[in-house]
C-alpha cells in the first residue's frame, strides 16, 4: 500500500504458494508476454494507480495487474473493451486487431529472466557519492513515483550509484539513482528488528 498507514499489520503466511490461484500465474504470464511482443503499451503500475479509490481497495493484488494489462491492451490498439468483455463471458480467443509480434524482444525476455543481472543506467553526472548521507525528501508527488511513504524524510548512506534512468512518468533525460541503506530502526522505531533495508531512489526524492 506504498507504505500508507491503516491497515494493519502484514500476516505471512506459512509455506505461502507463489499463486494462491491458477489465474495468478497466467496473469503474470501475460504481464511478461504482452510487454515482450509490444502487444500492450506501458508498464503496468501507472494503469494501477489510475484505479479509482473504492476499485483498488476491493481488488486483490492480481485483479489490479489483470486490470492493468487490459489498459495496456487497449491502449495499444490491441483488443478492444467488447474484445476482452467477450472473452471473458464465453472464455473464446478474442481476435487481436494488430497481430504483430516481437520475437526479438520475446528472447530479450528470456535473458532478462535467466541471464546475469548487472547495472544497465545510462552514466549521468549525480550530486551524491557512495558514503553520502542522505535525507528523502517529505513531499506528496503527483501522478505515479517511485518513493515510498515511510522513507520520507528518513536519512540514509548511499551505498551505490547504478546509473541514470528516466524518472517516471518522464520523457526527459536519464536522472541519476541511488541504493540508498536506512536502518531499520530509523524506519520502524527503537523496537524494530535490526537490520537495514535497501532502496533505489532517483536523485529528486533527495536532498
Amino acid at each position: 500500500m506504498g507504505g500508507m498507514h491503516g491497515f494493519g499489520p502484514i500476516a505471512p503466511q506459512p509455506d505461502e504458494p507463489v499463486f494462491h490461484e491458477r489465474w495468478e500465474g497466467r496473469t503474470f504470464a501475460l504481464v511478461l508476454v504482452t510487454g515482450a511482443t509490444r502487444l500492450r503499451t506501458g508498464s503496468i503500475r501507472p494503469a494501477i494507480e489510475r484505479l479509482d479509490p473504492a476499485t483498488y481497495l476491493t481488488s486483490s493484488y492480481y485483479q489490479r495487474w489483470a486490470r492493468s494489462v487490459e489498459d495496456g491492451l487497449v491502449r495499444a490498439g490491441t483488443l478492444d473493451v467488447a474484445d476482452i468483455d467477450r472473452r471473458a463471458a464465453t472464455g473464446e480467443p478474442a481476435q487481436a486487431h494488430r497481430g504483430d509480434t516481437d520475437p526479438e524482444g520475446t528472447a530479450q525476455l528470456v535473458e532478462a529472466l535467466v541471464g546475469p543481472r548487472h547495472p544497465s543506467g545510462d552514466i549521468v553526472a549525480g550530486r551524491f557519492g557512495v558514503g553520502a548521507k542522505v535525507t528523502v525528501k517529505r513531499m506528496a508527488p503527483a501522478g505515479h513515483h517511485r518513493c515510498p511513504r515511510y522513507v520520507r524524510g528518513v536519512t540514509g548512506t548511499v551505498t551505490m550509484v547504478p546509473g541514470g534512468w528516466p524518472p517516471p512518468t518522464s520523457d526527459g533525460p536519464p536522472e541519476p539513482t541511488y541504493t540508498i541503506r536506512f536502518a531499520m530502526a530509523d524506519l520502524w522505531g527503537a523496537d524494530a528488528e535490526p537490520g537495514w533495508l535497501y532502496l533505489d531512489l532517483w536523485e529528486r526524492y533527495l536532498e
